[in-house]
């Protein structure tokens, strides 16, 4: 709760909350990083997760199956055939294929700043070699973890590191080191060998063979003979890459006239080098060869492939947003797409099933914000003013561009972050000049006609919200620097008979977004935290405002930075921040949190924190699906889905009765209906549906009980799509089924 109680107004809360932890993130894959193949299947790190594909079907797995962070740099598989995620930072993943469990390793990531170079896992150890240090784990058997057995910071950059005949390689700026793995202190560079024989040559990886280790560098190859390096003759002056010995070939990749190629060569080293395959692309990373037909590689897009025979490439795609760095996201209802908008392109998926079309479309413009209207899309951006494009079935089309200027000094300044929608359809959009205190917000029609353009002196308008209240269209600004910081404050105004004056309030935050609830508090978003104006105790005139009418939340939201701010259905206010997510409940008087799996040090806040699978800890903006009980949130990495409840308390629903979200129900097959219960004290948890006869339809004993919790999927209790009518359900405590309610349903079947 605030340090400030808010006003007894607020308090008279409606809604208590109930809630699942329930999400379903899609991470961009962009590009791929690590390869390896272990028991015929490919496992390939990417910067959205990782790919197991198998008998040729590739799954993706991300942070909602329990892996921490989405880039995973490097992937390993140890002795106890658990897979070793490697992160960018060090941190790793462990993840049981088998029982598709995980834990967080952050040894290495709190110790320093070190970039992860590479993971290897010998019969005892699993050596992590790093920007600044070797480390290597152990298995403690008794008490069931994985503990750093040794680290050496002695090593500068670790580029690789094998074992090979009870011995330890490093390949280091500084040359190839190597000492006994069971010798009794690895941490002194003191205690190990240097290899002899590299003359000038820069090692960039390492090979084994049969026991027998190899240098790759940047002027050929070598073999380890003893503690002194042979050069090779075979790749004499060729700056290799890396490379591995399989099948009885030794395949390496390396540089060639602008492309990466991959030559092959007998493992006998006694033939010349062929080259079968290569590629321009720039994103080019690891590859694995398993068997003579495919050569895995990863590069732009994730994982590809190459068939030898038919000397033919194929990439792998998924269902995932096809960009990074999603700013916004909107849900069309009308079309029922989630549209999603990055830097310079936008697309959509599918709410209904969530698949993600497979092409982006331009935004003609360094992009920040967008808004669907009817068949209109508007797109606003920093240097090519407002792009407005028209809905297809499958797709957008360009239709015009609005330029607006500014009405003191300068007549052309395509900048415009800032756009809503009122509730008479017409369009709100502001323009941003930071050559210039001043700037313009102009009305648009329903149909996108230029009706007006209102001049805001001395204010640059960041942020606008379209409100209906009291009857009266008011028009809120927010006022923030391009990166947030801060400005002038905020803009308050009552657009009445084609006239618009706005009152500023200054502030020494930036302002990001603003919107009111149904307790018309109207909640500020900024770049310090939250705040907030009591408009049942403001004055009815927005130009009598003051800073005596902004109240400041003391404690609370998780991170200090707000992008986004939202009110769902139930009165509960949702805060994207730098840190998560922070939701106050529709009586103000209790906090949660969502933050990601590898968020163990969380801020002292109020209220719980729950661990659940998001991409990134820094949100840049939430939308609610009302239909179907979820928060759309977009990432840096990706979208989530999170269901935040299917029960609802209320006192606006009598005692003893229950009503259902949505009513009448559509029964579409897919659809999950929630449940609006009363504050009657009870704990409800499941269910019996009965047709109006009388017939039991869903729940009762044993393996049909109907756990209210999860809603209900329109089906009977073998799995049937129920017909169009009208049931009855009863609501109950299992552990207490005399204490009971009972309510109507509408179903119509789709």
């Amino acid at each position: 709760m605030t340090a400030r109680k808010l006003t007894a107004a607020i308090l008279l809360a409606v809604f208590t909350f109930l809630f699942s932890e329930d999400i379903t993130t899609y991470t961009s894959i962009s590009r791929g990083y690590g390869i390896g193949v272990w028991d015929g299947i490919v496992y390939a790190g990417t910067d959205g997760g990782f790919i197991m594909y198998d008998d040729g079907e590739g799954t993706v797995f991300d942070t909602d199956d329990g892996i921490y962070k989405p880039v995973i740099s490097i992937v390993e598989k140890d002795f106890r055939d658990i897979l070793w995620l490697g992160h960018p930072d060090c941190s790793i993943t462990l993840f049981d294929p088998g029982r598709r469990t995980s834990v967080y390793l952050d040894d290495i990531e709190q110790a320093g700043v070190y970039a992860l170079n590479n993971i290897f896992s010998s019969d005892e150890y699993v050596y992590i070699a790093t920007s600044g240090l070797l480390a290597r784990y152990r298995y403690n058997t008794s008490f069931g973890k994985y503990e750093i057995a040794d680290l050496n910071s002695m090593t500068g950059n670790v580029k690789d590191v094998k074992t090979a005949g009870g011995n330890i390689y490093l390949c280091t700026d500084s040359g190839v080191f190597m000492i006994e793995e069971d010798s009794p202190n690895i941490n002194y560079m003191s205690n190990w060998k240097t290899v002899a024989g590299l003359e000038t040559s820069v090692c960039s990886s390492l090979a084994e063979n049969n026991g027998k280790i190899f240098i790759l560098t940047d002027n050929g190859l070598y073999s380890l003979e003893g503690q002194t390096a042979v050069k090779e003759s075979v790749f004499d002056g060729v700056s290799l890459i890396k490379g591995y010995f399989t099948g009885g070939e030794f395949l390496a990749s390396h540089e060639q006239v602008g492309a990466t190629v991959i030559s092959s060569v007998p493992d006998d080293l006694l033939s010349s080098p062929i080259i079968i395959y290569g590629t321009e692309d720039e994103n080019f990373k690891s590859f694995i060869m398993p068997d003579s037909t495919f050569l895995y590689f990863t590069s732009t897009g994730g994982l590809s492939y190459y068939n030898m025979i038919e000397e033919s490439e194929h990439s792998l795609t998924f269902n995932c947003p096809r960009e990074k760095g999603i700013k916004k996201v909107i849900y069309d209802q009308e079309a029922s797409r989630l549209l999603y908008l990055t830097n310079y392109a936008y697309s959509y998926a599918d709410i209904f099933d969530m698949s993600f079309y497979p092409d982006m479309f331009i935004s003609r413009g360094n992009a920040t914000n967008f808004l669907s209207s009817g068949d209109a899309l508007y797109v606003c951006t920093w240097g090519n003013g407002l792009n407005c494009f028209q809905k297809e079935e499958n797709g957008y089309v360009f239709e015009r561009n609005y330029d607006f200027g500014d009405p003191v000094n300068v007549t052309n300044y395509p900048v415009h972050p800032g756009i809503a929608e009122d509730s008479s359809g017409r369009i709100w959009v502001t323009n941003w000049n930071d050559n210039n205190e001043d700037s313009v917000l102009v009305l648009l029609s329903h149909d996108g006609i230029v009706e007006k353009a209102f001049p805001v002196t001395d204010f640059i308008a960041y942020d606008v919200y379209a409100d209906f209240y009291n009857g009266e269209t008011w028009l809120w600004l927010g006022s923030s620097k391009q990166s947030f910081g801060a400005q002038d404050g905020i803009g308050v105004g009552i657009y009445k008979n084609n006239a618009l004056k706005i009152k500023t309030i200054a502030v020494s935050e930036g302002v990001i977004d603003i919107v009111r609830d149904d307790n018309n508090i109207v909640w500020i978003a900024t770049n310090n935290g939250i705040k907030y104006i009591d408009l049942s105790l403001s004055p009815s005139d927005p130009m009598n405002f003051s800073t005596t009418n902004l109240n400041t939340i003391q404690s609370g939201p998780i991170g200090n930075m707000i992008y986004d701010v939202e009110v769902n259905s139930i009165g509960e206010k949702w805060f994207a921040t730098d840190g998560g997510i922070s939701v106050l409940s529709a009586d103000n008087d209790k906090w949660r949190h969502y933050v990601p799996l590898y968020c163990k040090d969380t801020p002292n806040v109020p209220g719980e924190i729950v661990h659940t699978g998001l991409p990134d800890k820094l949100i840049n903006d939430i939308e609610f699906d009302e239909n179907n009980g979820t928060a759309i949130i977009a990432t840096y990495n990706g979208i989530s889905v999170l269901e935040y409840g299917n029960i609802f308390k209320t006192g606006k629903v009598n005692k003893g009765d229950i009503q259902t979200k949505p009513s009448p129900f559509i029964n579409d097959g897919s659809s999950v209906m929630g449940f609006y219960l009363p504050e009657d004290g009870n704990t409800y948890d499941t269910g019996k549906i009965f047709d109006m006869k009388g017939f039991l339809v869903r729940g009762g004993d044993g393996g049909n009980r109907f756990d209210i919790r999860d809603g209900w999927d329109g089906r009977d209790n073998k799995g049937k799509t129920v017909s169009t009518g009208i049931y009855k359900i009863i609501i109950y405590n299992r552990n207490d089924p005399e204490k009971n309610i009972s309510g109507k349903i509408a179903v119509v079947r789709k």
